[in-house]
């Protein structure tokens, strides 16, 4: 029997150190040797694990199971969704006869809410299946907007592309503002999934009743090591359901960004189309017209946040980025930031949020 054990990437802080053991004890109890189990790290697109990643993340388990990163190009064809997309997941699920799934359940741009059984139907799939998922027929879509999982066309397919293999088991995590853990869930994919998202839904999602001027965001380290996975941040506080920023607004990302624009496939492509990027309504109609491929919608969604603010970073690598024809601004420190303040803003609300990921800002209706 070969049972799979998909996890998310590490730009996702899924403790699993702490929670495999306990996963694989279970298993070794039920009669699964070392050897009948494999962990899937989801990376999508994205670049793969080091080995000191993977061993840093993984603890021992590393040398007891065979452990594998996603090969978006090592797919199979497995069909289309009701709506056309097609499915491509990694080879390795083919042979599985159970597929365990561990998630972490925050607030996602596309899927609603990430977690769940999103690490297979996205973590582990192919380049064809992102792009189509990630264009703008899906993201355009009223439905797919963040913290909305009813009628949303892009979390249906992660379900509805789930529900074809073995998936018999679910762990979600939720994490508090910062990393540690708040609730572990656990059992069947879909009531797993649903109970996290509620609870969730108390712990993420504020209302707030004034406008504001200026947004100064923490992120987490892990989302904060390239401009890509930073970019993210923006649209958390732009793109919500009623966003609570003023016209001509800004809001700032603190990251270190020591990887740059990112090393994986999406990220090149994201680095392309924000070199070339002049004005966000031409790329915005562009892709419109043309359609993109994963990794270019990240730059699409930036384009959507620009045209509702001015978007900048602050990072201690900022010298790197400036001049280089960016749409974004650069400061090396808070000092730099109060300066721009002053010279550019009048009174302004100011509002320092430490984790963009973990508080959805949106604007409490009288």
């Amino acid at each position: 029997m070969k049972i799979i054990i998909a996890v998310p990437d590490f730009t996702r802080e899924a403790h699993l150190k702490k929670i495999l053991p306990g996963v694989l004890a279970k298993l070794n109890k039920k009669g699964a040797a070392y050897k009948d189990i494999e962990i899937l790290i989801g990376t999508g697109l994205h670049r793969h694990p080091t080995k000191k990643e993977i061993k840093y993340n993984l603890g021992n388990i590393s040398s007891r199971v065979n452990v594998y990163s996603h090969d978006y190009k090592n797919v199979f064809y497995a069909g289309r969704s009701k709506r056309g997309a097609p499915i491509y997941l990694n080879k390795r699920l083919k042979e599985a006869d159970s597929i365990i799934t561990i998630g972490v359940v925050e607030p996602h741009l596309y899927a609603g809410y990430s977690g769940g059984v999103k690490v297979l139907s996205i973590g582990l799939a192919g380049e064809k299946t992102i792009n189509a998922t990630h264009h703008p027929r899906f993201l355009d879509h009223p439905g797919t907007r963040i913290c909305s999982i009813k009628g949303n066309l892009f979390q249906a397919f992660i379900q509805e592309t789930a529900s074809m293999f073995p998936v018999e088991y679910s762990i979600n995590i939720v994490n508090d503002e910062n990393g540690k853990i708040l609730k572990l869930f656990e059992g069947k994919p879909g009531p797993c999934f649903k109970k996290a998202v509620n609870y969730s839904k108390r712990i993420f999602e504020k209302n707030i009743k004034k406008e504001l001027d200026i947004i100064i965001c923490g992120i987490p380290r892990s989302k904060g090591i390239n401009i890509y996975q930073a970019s993210r941040a923006f649209n958390y506080i732009a793109n919500t359901r009623s966003p609570v920023i003023k016209n001509n607004s800004l809001i700032l990302v603190k990251a270190d960004l020591e990887e740059g624009f990112g090393k994986g496939l999406g990220e090149k492509r994201f680095m392309e189309k924000m070199l070339k990027m002049k004005n966000p309504d031409k790329l915005i109609n562009k892709i419109k017209k043309g359609g993109c491929l994963a990794g270019e919608h990240r730059a699409y969604m930036v384009a959507k946040a620009l045209k509702k603010a001015k978007l900048g970073f602050i990072s201690k690598n900022a010298g790197l980025y400036k001049n280089k024809g960016l749409p974004f601004l650069f400061f090396e420190g808070l000092g730099e930031v109060k300066k721009h303040i002053r010279k550019n803003y009048k009174n302004p609300e100011i509002y320092y949020l430490k984790n963009a990921f973990a508080s959805i800002l949106t604007k409490s209706t009288p």
